[in-house]
Order: C-alpha cells, then sequence, then structure tokens
C-alpha cells in the first residue's frame, strides 16, 4: 500500500501540520498549529484554503499552541467542511485545556476580545472545541468500513495531561505518530505508553510499524527529574529569601503550568512552619485566568495516581492544585498592589509576558533588581529567547543566577474609545459574521433533511415519484424545518451559554403523504426520534427539571430574606449598603477579616471572585480601538535557567526507537532544526531515517505485506506445540496456502467485503512424516534471573557475579555472550548435565 506524508508550512518556515493520504481514500490532518508571530491571521487563512477541502481527519495530539494553534480557525472559517464531513479525534485534557492555549494565543494577538482586531467571538473557541470527538487511552476508532481498513488508536505520550500518540493502522500499514513525548515520570504524569512500565519492553501493539513520523528538535534533561525539581525549589528560596520576588513564565494549556504550579505548592508546604512562607502570595497573570485549574480540578482521572495518594494523605489540603487564599489571578497592573516578596506566573505569550517583565524589572520600577526570571523550558521567543541566550553566554550551570541588565523593546497595547463611524463599522462586521455562520448551519442541515426523505422514497420497490407531489412534500417539509430551525438555534444559543444542558425540541405536527410502495415500517414510523446529547459518562441531563417549583419558590424567599438580614447587619454597623448584591460566601468571610483583624484568610475553600470569569473578552463589551507599539525598557533582573520540560532526553530516544524496530523514521521538517548527532546513531543502529521537506508530498511504498493465516483444524491437531519464556508457545509448521473463495450464497456486500482482504488458510501437506521431525534450531530466551529461579527451587546454590555470570554451587557458570548465545562451563558432572538440561528446556526445538 502506498501512503503519502507532507509537511504543511503556512510560511513561516516550520511545520504547522502534518498531512497523511493513503492511496487517496483517506486524508488525515494532524496537530494544526499557527504559533509563529510572522503569519498574520489573513494569510494563515489564505493557506490552510486549498488544504481542507481535501482533509477527512483531524486528530490533535497536544494542548500546545504547536499541535492546535490553528484549529478554531479553521473550524470557523471552512465550517461547512467540518459540519458536514470532517470528524476531529483528541482526549478530553486536549478539548479542554486546548481551549485554554487558544484563549491565550488569540487574546495576545487580537483576534478575540472587544477589539477592532476581532476576527473570533469567544464562542467559537467553544464551538470548535465540543466538536471533538473525545477518546481515551487505548480505544479504538473503527473506520475500517468507511475508510478502507483504517483505524485509530491514542496512547499515553507522558509530556502533556492527554498528551496523545497516534496509532494509525490500515489493512497493510501501520503508522505512528509522536510530536511530543516523555518516558519518565514527572510530578503530575505517568510516562509514555511506548513501554510496557512491568518489563520496560515496547508496547507489542506498536512494534514494527511502517513507519515512525516524528521529530528530533527538542530534548529533555538527561538529569533526574527529582534532582531536576531540587534545584528548582533551592532558586526559589535563594531569591525570596534576599527580599525578592520570582517570576515564572509558563505556557497555560500545557502541563507544565500544573506541574510548575504543583511544585510550588510542595515548596510552601515544606516550609508552611516559616511565618514568611505561609502568606507568601502566589499570583496569576493570563488571559484566561484559572479556567486551567478549574478544567484540571474535573479530571484528575488523567494524572498520576501517585500524585493524588501523597496529597490525600495530607489532611490540611488534600488538592494539589488548591493554594487557598494566597493564590490570586491578577493583571499585570495590578502587580503593584503587592510591593513585597512574591512568586508570579505569567502566560508566556508575547504581550502580556512583556507587560509584566516590564512592570518589575524595569530600572524605574521599585521591584528593580529584586526580581528573579526563572526559565524553565527551550522553548522560548521574544524577550525570554533573548534572556535565554544571555544566560548561555555566560556558561554557568544550570540554577545559577546571572544578572540581566539590557534595554530592550517591549511591545505595548494602547486601548482607545471607538468613534461612530468605527463603532457602527465593527457593529456591522460582527452582524455580517453572525448571519452567514447562521446561513451555513441552516443550509448544511436543509441538506441533510432532503437527504432523509428521498432515502426514504428510495426504500420501496418503485422509486419514481409524481414531481408535483414530491415537490409539494419537500416544500411542506421546508415550512417545517424553518419552524424547528427557529428552535433549534435558540437551543444552540442557550446550549453555548451554559443555561441549558438538555435542548428541547417542538415539534409541529403536519401531514404527512405516505406512499403505497415504502415498506410496512416506513408507513407505521415515519418520525425520526429527537438525538440525546451524551458524553463519556452518559446522557447529559438538565438537573434543574428535577427541582419542583414549590422548592425554587422557597429558594426565592430565602435569598430575598438572607439579603434583608444582611442590609441591617450593614445599617447596624453604618457601613455602606451597596454591598448587600456581594455573595453571601464572600460577605461571610470579610466579617471574619474584620473579627480576626486579619489580613489574610486561611480558609482553602475561599473562591476569588471572577476567579475563571473571561467574559471581558466577549464581543458585547465596550469595543475599543487596539494599536500596538513598542517602547525601550530597561530592563534589570536576576536570570536563572532549569530545564523542567517534560520531554525524553537525546540517550534514551537512541535506545527506544530502534527497539521498536520501525521500517522508516520519517522526521517532519525544515531539515535543519533536526539533532544531526542523534540522527547518525539512528542510522548505525540500522533505522532508515528520512526528512521530510515542507509543503512537499513524500510517498512511501511498503515492499513487505503482512497477511492474516488461519491454521486448517486438521493440521492444527497434529502440530507439536512448545512453550518458551514469557508464556509463548511455538511450533513448526508447513503446509500449502490456500485463499478462501466467497460463498456462493453470500451477498454481494459480502463479497466485497470478503475481496477487500483476502482470507488465506494454511492446509496439511500430503505427506507430513518428514516434516515434523525434529531439528537443530533452537528457538526462545535463556533468562538468567528464571534459570536461577529453577536451580534454587532445586535446592542448588545459584548466585550472580561478575559481568551478569550465573555460579551454580560454584562449579558451574552460565552467562550470555549476545542474544543469541549462551555458554555453560564446568567440569563434566550431573552438575553440569542438570543445568544443561535446564537450560535446554527454556528452547523450543524446531
Amino acid at each position: 500500500m502506498t501512503y503519502k506524508v507532507s509537511c504543511c508550512d503556512d510560511g513561516s518556515g516550520q511545520t504547522v501540520g502534518t498531512l497523511l493520504k493513503f492511496d487517496n481514500v483517506v486524508t488525515i490532518l494532524i496537530d494544526p498549529g499557527w504559533a509563529s508571530s510572522a503569519v498574520s491571521y489573513e494569510d494563515s487563512v489564505r493557506y490552510w484554503t486549498n488544504v481542507i477541502p481535501e482533509v477527512d481527519i483531524i486528530l490533535l495530539s497536544q494542548p500546545t499552541g504547536e499541535c492546535l494553534g490553528a484549529y478554531t480557525l479553521l473550524y470557523t472559517n471552512f465550517l461547512s467542511h467540518f459540519k458536514s464531513r470532517i470528524e476531529v479525534y483528541s482526549t478530553l485534557p486536549i478539548a479542554n485545556l486546548g481551549r485554554v492555549s487558544m484563549i491565550e494565543s488569540y487574546a495576545s494577538k487580537g483576534i478575540i476580545g472587544p477589539y477592532n482586531t476581532n476576527r473570533l467571538d469567544l464562542e467559537d473557541i467553544e464551538k470548535s472545541f465540543d466538536h471533538i470527538s473525545i477518546l481515551k487511552y487505548s480505544q479504538t476508532v473503527d473506520l475500517r468500513s468507511k475508510f478502507d481498513g483504517l483505524s485509530l488508536i491514542a496512547y499515553n505520550s507522558g509530556s502533556n495531561p492527554g498528551g496523545t500518540i497516534w496509532s494509525i493502522s490500515t489493512y497493510s500499514e501501520k503508522l505512528i505518530y509522536v510530536h511530543r513525548w516523555n518516558h519518565t515520570r514527572d510530578s503530575i504524569l505517568n510516562p509514555a505508553s511506548l513501554l510496557d512500565q512491568t518489563t520496560g519492553k515496547p508496547l507489542a501493539s506498536l512494534l514494527k510499524p511502517s513507519g515512525v513520523i516524528t521529530t528530533l528538535d527538542k530534548f529533555g534533561s538527561i538529569d533526574p527529574f527529582k534532582r531536576r525539581v531540587k534545584l528548582f525549589k533551592g532558586t526559589v528560596w535563594n531569591s525570596l529569601n534576599n527580599n525578592g520576588s520570582v517570576l515564572i513564565p509558563v505556557e497555560m494549556g500545557s502541563g507544565k503550568f500544573l506541574d510548575i504550579l504543583v511544585i510550588i505548592h510542595e515548596f510552601l508546604f515544606e516550609n508552611g512552619k516559616n511565618p514568611f512562607y505561609k502568606h507568601l502570595p502566589v499570583l496569576l497573570v493570563s488571559y484566561s485566568k484559572g479556567r486551567a485549574l478549574t478544567y484540571t480540578k474535573s479530571m484528575l482521572e488523567w494524572l498520576s495516581s501517585s500524585l493524588l495518594k501523597t496529597w490525600e494523605s495530607r489532611s490540611s489540603n488534600p488538592s494539589p492544585f488548591d493554594l487557598g487564599n494566597r493564590f490570586k489571578v491578577v493583571t499585570s497592573d495590578e502587580l503593584s498592589k503587592y510591593p513585597n516578596s512574591k512568586i508570579c506566573l505569567v502566560s508566556n505569550v508575547d504581550i502580556l509576558l512583556d507587560e509584566t517583565v516590564a512592570h518589575l524589572c524595569d530600572s524605574k520600577s521599585q521591584h528593580q533588581n529584586k526580581t528573579t526570571i526563572l526559565l524553565t523550558s527551550n522553548m522560548n521567543n521574544g524577550i525570554l529567547q533573548n534572556m535565554k541566550e544571555c544566560w548561555e553566554e555566560q556558561k554557568v550551570k544550570e540554577g545559577d543566577l546571572i544578572k540581566f541588565n539590557k534595554t530592550i523593546s517591549v511591545h505595548n497595547i494602547q486601548l482607545d474609545p471607538l468613534n461612530d463611524e468605527e463603532l457602527s463599522e465593527y457593529k456591522s462586521v460582527l452582524e455580517e459574521r453572525k448571519n452567514k455562520e447562521k446561513l451555513i448551519i441552516e443550509s448544511i442541515k436543509r441538506g441533510k433533511h432532503k437527504d432523509k426523505i428521498l432515502t426514504l422514497d428510495l426504500h420501496g420497490k418503485d422509486s419514481i415519484l409524481d414531481a408535483s407531489r414530491k415537490s409539494s412534500i419537500i416544500d411542506l417539509t421546508n415550512a417545517d424545518e424553518e419552524e424547528e430551525d427557529e428552535e433549534e438555534d435558540e437551543d444552540e444559543d442557550d446550549a453555548l451559554s451554559s443555561k441549558a444542558l438538555y435542548a428541547k425540541r417542538i415539534h409541529t405536527p403536519v401531514d404527512i403523504i405516505i406512499q403505497p410502495n415504502l415498506p410496512p415500517k416506513s408507513k407505521m414510523f415515519q418520525f425520526y426520534p429527537t438525538k440525546l446529547k451524551t458524553d463519556d459518562y452518559g446522557t447529559v441531563i438538565d438537573f434543574t427539571m428535577l427541582i419542583p417549583k414549590d422548592d425554587e419558590d422557597d429558594k426565592d424567599f430565602e435569598s430575598e430574606l438572607t439579603k434583608k438580614r444582611r442590609i441591617d447587619r450593614l445599617q447596624n454597623k453604618g457601613q455602606d449598603t451597596e454591598d448587600m448584591n456581594m455573595p453571601v460566601a464572600q460577605f461571610t468571610k470579610k466579617e471574619k477579616l474584620n473579627q480576626n483583624n486579619n489580613n489574610t484568610i486561611t480558609d482553602s475553600s475561599f473562591i476569588q471572585p471572577n476567579f475563571d470569569n473571561i467574559d471581558f473578552l466577549k464581543t458585547d463589551n465596550t469595543p475599543q480601538k487596539r494599536t500596538l507599539t513598542k517602547k525601550n525598557h530597561i530592563i534589570n533582573c536576576s536570570i536563572s535557567y532549569i530545564n523542567l520540560e517534560s520531554l525524553v532526553d537525546q540517550r534514551s530516544a537512541s535506545v527506544i526507537w530502534p527497539s521498536l524496530k520501525p521500517r522508516k523514521l520519517i522526521l517532519f521538517g525544515p531539515d535543519k532544526i533536526q539533532d544531526r548527532t542523534l540522527m547518525k546513531i539512528l542510522v548505525k543502529k540500522g533505522v532508515d531515517v528520512t526528512a521530510l521537506p515542507l509543503n512537499k508530498p513524500t510517498e512511501f511504498t511498503t515492499s513487505i505485506k503482512a497477511f492474516d493465516i488461519s491454521i486448517d483444524p486438521e493440521l492444527d491437531q497434529i502440530l507439536n506445540w512448545q512453550r518458551i519464556s514469557d508464556g509463548y508457545t511455538i511450533a513448526h509448521v508447513t503446509g500449502h496456502l490456500v485463499k478462501e473463495i466467497p460463498n456462493a450464497t453470500a451477498t454481494q456486500a459480502t463479497k466485497i467485503q470478503q475481496n477487500t482482504k483476502n482470507k488465506l488458510i494454511l492446509k496439511p501437506l500430503n505427506s507430513m512424516t518428514k516434516v515434523h521431525a525434529s531439528g537443530a534450531l533452537s528457538v526462545g530466551d535463556v533468562r538468567l534471573v528464571e534459570l536461577k529461579r529453577n536451580l534454587t527451587a532445586k535446592n542448588h546454590v545459584a548466585e550472580f557475579k561478575g559481568e551478569g555470570t550465573l555460579v551454580v554451587d560454584n562449579k558451574v557458570t552460565v552467562r550470555k555472550i549476545s542474544d543469541g548465545e549462551t555458554v555453560i562451563d564446568g567440569p563434566p558432572s550431573e552438575l553440569f548435565q542438570l543445568v544443561k538440561k535446564s537450560v535446554t528446556e527454556m528452547l523450543a526445538k524446531i
């Protein structure tokens, strides 16, 4: 079978997606990204215009901008393709945290928000990720009947929550797609599923693929993760003890933000007895606010079980992501309210990062020379790349601090109100965009409904109808459909605003013409059942339907009574009654503050107002004119770098990839970013490495095909099965292959399916006398650990000594020269024969 792989380049000079085509049967787009600021929104849409019409399936492997940065852009601009045929597959954490990545990226570029540069609505992000079909790890997506044997399986990549290694299989090919992966544990994630965690061997379902599509551009540290975490905590401790602050850039949609937050939480928990750390504020500056934490708390099953067990044993705070009242979501302008030492996490998007660095590290700032910027990733750009290069020039060790004092051009956003003409144009653009989307959805629904009517007519023996009668049916259906479309649109708006989870449809009774040639079932059941909205846990239910109306009235009465009592308390204390609309829980907390005369709230259940509220990005807010400018700032701070990325290191990659025994290792470009040293090591180990060019399809043809062969029951009875290590059984078999002939009585569809994948049967030969005679070839694996266990059970002393040599009763030695050669040394004796027999029993003779 032939397949083509192409690296998509939108003009940024890097791969922003991988196109995979199987014999022109199916086209799969993997990881459509958009991370370069050099490519504008219009240029990106223009590039994908020629690609999307060919795409049938989209796969997302990571919740980061480099893997899904263009997804919402594609969904909105090519809505008809997505609604009609394109299926999107991913895991739940990617569908959730991917929204956070989109909000951060698009808000930084001014694509969303109440600005004149607006191109998308905040609801467009929600709609696009609601379109994703959610998968679990090791769940098979069976598309064999639709796309000629295609099946998809998602495996854990170990680099981000929900991060995926895709196994893409057809009848004759098996491709493994890996963008980012990690073979070791970090603070919150389990390692990748490439290796079996019990045996350390490659996963059987991933062995011997036709090709592995990956990249060799970025790698993690070779040091153990615990050692790097200890170094990170030590650097934070040194910076804070000098009455300084720590600024840590993080990617909000990735698992690294959660990972670093857990490490900081552990650091504060370990130093909780120190009054200085007990009330140390932890600040977060991001466009998405605390949405990443809100999503994470609802999908803990995707994280490491050891993390949850560790924090469950701490009765004071059982959640690793709940830092209590010390955790604040702020804007860059609000940082001045925290003049003392603090830990600040900031989203690493250009605009927000530049503003935060300018506030904390400018030479005119009160924080100057007291702030330490702690870099934890190699994937830096803009101002962070400048700082990383400066740190590397000093040639210091990881965790060491250097002084940074340079004049840097920093981005600045200026917001001005729109005049009447600009405001009118802004509103007309929004209205036109909504009408266009509504027309597309209506046309798709109308087309599907017409297809159903034609299918109903074709069920009879005679499919020809009178033209006038058919047109009357369609006109009547369209009239009914327009009423239903209006109700469905209202339901969709309610669902998007989270006001209704259970969509209700009102069916208007209409007359239906029943043709005499229709089957009986179509005459009796003329209506299509309403589809219920479901998720991984079953049918979605609106729980407000279960609350009696009387209870709701009581609840409203109770809330009014509570509100009145609070007004009375405020009046008695001489306070302003304008705070009466404040939530009850928040008012109670403030009363406790006044009673205790404490500047901090010690209750970890306190929830900051607007913790994850991003309504300020909605287009119906006050429209403003957004202007991007640059201004020079003298940045005075300290810089340190510690690699905390959850990525495989070079040495481990050079061992694991050859162990999978792929026919080809396909690297998506550009070629210049690949690690040359690792490529040479893989070539020496017999791996066929191919680096792909950008925007140029490369064709691969598989010369070796795998066949499924069934053993005839008659031949199976005469086989001599021998058991070897790891529970495998082996037998020497000889026979002749016979292609199974389709049954004459089989239907035409069954014959086509049988011809698509030929079934072969191995039948016995006419003369089987010499076929199964014992040969001189031994098959199996001599495992010295298992041999030691067997000899010890027979009351012999077996122990390992230098260089993996097994010594039995200090007389006989057994050592493995290679995988296919085992040497037994010792004087001729009964013990020697016993050891030899034990080794022979571990092998099968064929």
